[in-house]
């Protein structure tokens, strides 16, 4: 037993060390391609012309996914979902994205690249916020599934006007305006 505490103890560590060599990893990816990952409003504007080698490409798509899965991650721990959820970024996704329960009480969260590549920071953390959401109301007992719902746990870690522009990028995504009441009174 006394070896079980003093191994426990020496491992204390491990989970920082874990989250900072990926923060690190990702921030080396980040100077190294010499780009933000989740590109800024001026860039994601101006079309770029991909000059880059095959394992550059994939190394781009790893360092968002990980990325993304560190805010997952974040916003987990700051509305007490316990559950693991797992980020996949996507070629395309008839949702656009869209989270999904899977086996062990998992969740996978699924971006499209082509909408993902369009959102600032600050509008990629309102898309997990609000996915988070449905993550959050299906493990609270009785659950009832809405858009509103899920807007009202987003709201808790991000603010309502990045929200209404991240509805508005969604829509222009896909080409045609929502119909639903997204928050409230509207």
């Amino acid at each position: 037993m006394r070896r079980r505490t003093e191994l426990a103890r020496s491992l204390r560590w491990l989970p920082a060390s874990v989250a900072g060599f990926t923060v690190l990893l990702w921030t080396a990816f980040s100077v190294a391609s010499g780009e933000p990952r989740i590109p800024s409003p001026k860039t994601a504007a101006t079309p770029r012309r991909e000059t880059s080698s095959p394992r550059t490409i994939a190394l781009d798509a790893v360092a968002r996914t990980s990325r993304v899965q560190l805010l997952v991650d974040d916003f987990r721990a700051r509305l007490s979902i316990p559950n693991a959820v797992v980020v996949s970024i996507v070629a395309k996704n008839a949702l656009v994205v869209s989270v999904e329960r899977i086996k062990d009480q998992s969740f996978a969260l699924s971006l499209e690249d082509g909408f993902l590549t369009t959102l600032t920071d600050d509008e990629a953390a309102a898309v997990v916020a609000h996915e988070l959401g449905h993550v959050w109301i299906f493990t609270h007992h009785p659950y009832l599934q809405t858009e509103e719902s899920a807007n009202r746990i987003a709201l808790e870690l991000v603010s309502r006007d990045t929200l209404d522009r991240v509805y508005g990028k969604a829509w222009t995504h896909v080409g045609s305006k929502g119909r639903l009441t997204y928050f409230h009174g509207e």
